[in-house]
């Protein structure tokens, strides 16, 4: 599976920042890793993607390869001073940010989904003081099958 993790943004990230966001990724995985900055001129957001390739997650682990996903995202909110809402699924996240430029609080359907603000339609699985991160597994598999 390709894990997808869009970072979005009101201003563009730094080169320097996404480059730190990776090497923070490469501290917790061996994979394959690679990062895309995009700015659609119909859209509002800037977007990094950071992809990882072959990464498997299991349907006994699930929520420990969730709650590691969240320490580094809860890592990358300290590091990076941008204010960064992260859109998480296995392949592809087009549809979700399609949906985050209509009304970023339309998540519900997000298979990961981190922020340092507060959903106040949705209840969240973590929350801690530095972020807040929605789960649903309805739409997103990240390659696990029940």
């Amino acid at each position: 599976m390709r894990l997808v993790t869009s970072m979005m943004t009101t201003k563009e990230m730094l080169d320097n920042d996404v480059e730190n966001v990776v090497k923070i990724f490469r501290s917790k995985f061996n994979n394959r890793i690679e990062a895309q900055k995009f700015k659609y001129d119909d859209r509002r957001y800037y977007e990094v993607d950071i992809d990882i390739f072959e990464i498997s997650f299991s349907k006994e682990k699930i929520y420990d390869n969730i709650n590691n996903l969240i320490s580094i995202y809860e890592e990358i909110l300290v590091t990076i001073s941008s204010e960064i809402d992260f859109i998480v699924a296995n392949d592809d996240t087009d549809s979700e940010i399609l949906r985050y430029e209509k009304d970023k609080n339309d998540i519900k359907d997000f298979g990961l989904f981190v922020t340092k603000r507060k959903i106040s339609c949705a209840k969240p699985y973590y929350s801690s003081e530095i972020c807040s991160a929605y789960v649903n597994l309805t739409y997103v598999s990240f390659g696990v099958y029940y």
